[in-house]
């Protein structure tokens, strides 16, 4: 007969809300670092002309992504917790 059982591993959830923020962080980190590097190679190595202005304009749109992996890593371990906290909740009225 088939079992009409849910099981939900709060440890696994949680340790994988806190992967994503890790991962998360890592990757804020990186492209912290790879803004650095492509500023450096603009001021040092490409001084004028259409590379330059060209390349001005990619540091402007990569700067758009810094801070943005760190609030989606953060969204994601809010959501493995709401998870979580309704699923306990639900739990009370069931038993």
């Amino acid at each position: 007969m088939a079992e009409n059982e849910l099981v939900i591993d709060d440890d696994y959830c949680k340790s994988m809300g806190n992967y994503f923020y890790a991962q998360g962080q890592t990757l804020n980190t990186m492209v912290k670092d790879y803004i650095a590097a492509v500023e450096k190679v603009r001021s040092n190595a490409i001084k004028e002309g259409e590379v330059a202005e060209a390349l001005d304009v990619y540091i402007t749109y990569v700067k758009k992504l810094d801070e943005q992996i760190e609030e989606i890593s953060v969204i994601a371990q809010n959501q493995v917790n709401d998870f979580l906290t309704q699923v306990d909740n639900a739990d009370e009225y069931l038993f």
